[in-house]
């Protein structure tokens, strides 16, 4: 007599649906925030690098400003030394001459005055100039918030000794390589993000550098 045993067939799908869904569940969230983190990271490093190029541009055009004023004040000296030798010609009694008209001892004094007080007008103005420039490219290029080492650049500079009770010539003062750079500082977000700049004025650092035709420049040194 022969005994059928009934067969019983073993079938795994719902085991492994579970399975699937306790993985998915596990690695969704870790999934979505790895995704989170690198996009905040991308975020982050995208703000950086837009505060950073704020403020090299506000910088840069802030120097170049202040070069360009240094490298005007070194163009009038050349005036300035070319009239006091004029005038002490004038004073010996060489006559003068420019076209048609004749240089007088008393209109050399007036030109000589009128282009110290241009330098002097430069003088002032230019640093006040740069730091308006800077701030207008800083907010341009959404950095608003800037702070600037010194707040005000001065040039460090001083006239030599009165000649014939007339202005003379602008030089560098002794200190001036300590007064040659400029430097800024930007963050945004509340301080969140934050990045700095320095710049200076590069040329020849001797007392009758001013004498030399434009050489100055602005340049980052950081």
């Amino acid at each position: 007599m022969t005994f059928k045993t009934p067969s019983h067939s073993i079938d795994n799908t719902g085991d492994n649906t579970g399975q699937a869904v306790i993985l998915s569940v596990i690695t969704l969230p870790l999934f979505l925030i790895l995704l989170y983190g690198t996009l905040h990271f991308s975020r982050m490093i995208e703000r950086k690098m837009m505060l950073q190029n704020g403020i090299d541009a506000a910088l840069l055009t802030g120097i170049e400003i202040l070069a360009s004023g240094l490298n005007s004040i070194t163009d009038l000296n050349q005036k300035l030394i070319h009239l006091h030798g004029l005038l002490l010609l004038v004073q010996a009694g060489r006559v003068i001459s420019t076209g048609s008209s004749i240089l007088t001892e008393a209109l050399i004094r007036k030109m000589i005055q009128a282009i110290a007080l241009k330098q002097d007008l430069i003088k002032k103005s230019f640093p006040l100039l740069a730091f308006e420039k800077a701030m207008i490219i800083a907010r341009k290029n959404k950095t608003p918030h800037i702070l600037f080492t010194p707040p005000l650049f001065q040039y460090a500079l001083q006239r030599k000794p009165p000649q014939n009770g007339l202005p003379s010539p602008y030089e560098l003062s002794p200190n001036f390589s300590q007064f040659k750079t400029w430097g800024v500082q930007g963050f945004f977000y509340r301080g969140g993000y934050r990045a700095k700049a320095q710049a200076q004025l590069e040329g020849p650092i001797f007392q009758s550098a001013l004498t030399t035709r434009r050489p100055w420049k602005g340049v980052f040194c950081e």
